[in-house]
């Protein structure tokens, strides 16, 4: 997103009231963060579960394309039931949970989401190092970023995000941009 259009969007949110909004999405944000978060009718124990479902796009950043069903949660060993292969490699990095949502376009086109928290900002690194590769093209999103032809895949701290599609065409590679930058902007960064 360019600081022009960060600059509108944010404009927009004030003469809406929408400075609270910001506030509360900077404060929520942190806490995901951390890994303490608040939300109602969650149990207590499951906040910190919950709280990587923030990470994903309201519906107006990924429209027209919407959520195919809810998604899915899974934390240590629950990451074999997933993912299709590749769980090891998450585990020996420090693999802690993972949320997957799926988007669907006119029921015939999809993008995959995959958001993996790990317990440290090295465990994202390793498991980016090897999920990138060389044919890919670096992409500025969070701490190091790359894209290929169907998706985009970034680390930003502690996270690893993944949005594939299942096709090439000019709207979807739009939309996993739009994707990513928007689940980068809510992981906050951790200050040295």
């Amino acid at each position: 997103m360019s600081p022009a259009s960060s600059g509108r969007i944010l404009a927009n949110r004030r003469a809406a009231g929408g400075a609270t909004v910001t506030s509360v999405s900077a404060l929520t944000a942190i806490l995901i963060g951390i890994g303490l978060v608040w939300s109602p009718g969650v149990a207590a124990g499951d906040a910190p579960r919950q709280a990587i479902l923030l990470l994903f796009p309201n519906p107006d950043e990924v429209r027209p394309w919407v959520p195919d069903g809810p998604a899915q949660l899974a934390e240590g060993q629950e990451l074999f039931a997933l993912i299709d292969g590749g769980a090891e490699l998450f585990l020996r990095h420090g693999f802690e949970r993972a949320a997957v949502q799926n988007y669907t376009l006119a029921r015939d086109r999809h993008i995959q989401v995959e958001i993996y928290m790990m317990q440290s900002m090295d465990g994202a690194a390793e498991v980016f190092a090897r999920k990138s590769g060389s044919g890919e093209l670096p992409l500025a999103i969070g701490d190091a970023g790359a894209k290929g032809e169907y998706y985009i895949v970034f680390r930003r701290d502690r996270f690893l995000v993944t949005v594939a599609a299942d096709d090439a065409t000019a709207d979807a590679e739009a939309t996993l941009l739009r994707i990513a930058r928007a689940i980068g902007n809510r992981i906050p960064a951790r200050s040295p």
